[in-house]
């Protein structure tokens, strides 16, 4: 549906769009996760190239999930840490807060949690604070249920 004279940014946006459909469909059915992989790798190739350097923490965001639901856990590890590096010269608070809250959810770290519920609250980001109560909830229900 993209014609030649279409941004950079417009297609790498698409791919993402695309990408993050895939992914969240295969993981809903419990399907492979690979089918989202090559909008993905597209999505992060084209903000890059589109040189909008605010939007490439959205692409290396679904990037480590996906690399996570792959079991690609250094390479998640890894765009997490760029995405970290480029919301910290930003700067980017809310992002900051994203990405801790990824940290969280992927590799059940306490500490990102909290430092993500300490961002939601100095920059007023509430609509992740479901998603931090959800964590918290499913955490503190595994550890009641282990004792």
């Amino acid at each position: 549906w993209r014609i030649p004279n279409d941004s950079a940014l417009d297609v790498a946006l698409d791919h993402l769009t695309l990408g993050r459909v895939r992914l969240y469909r295969a993981l809903l059915d419990n399907s492979s996760v690979d089918v989202g992989e090559d909008a993905i790798e597209q999505a992060v190739d084209g903000l890059r190239r589109a040189g909008q350097t605010d939007y490439i923490p959205r692409g290396l965001l679904t990037r480590s999930w996906l690399r996570a639901a792959q079991g690609k856990t250094d390479a998640a590890r890894a765009d997490l840490d760029e995405a970290e590096e480029i919301a910290l010269r930003g700067p980017m608070p809310l992002f900051l807060a994203d990405i801790h809250l990824y940290r969280a959810r992927l590799f059940h770290d306490r500490e990102a949690l909290a430092e993500a519920r300490r961002l939601v609250a100095k920059h007023g980001y509430g609509r992740r604070l479901p998603d931090i109560e959800a964590l918290e909830a499913s955490w503190d229900k595994r550890g009641a249920s282990r004792a």
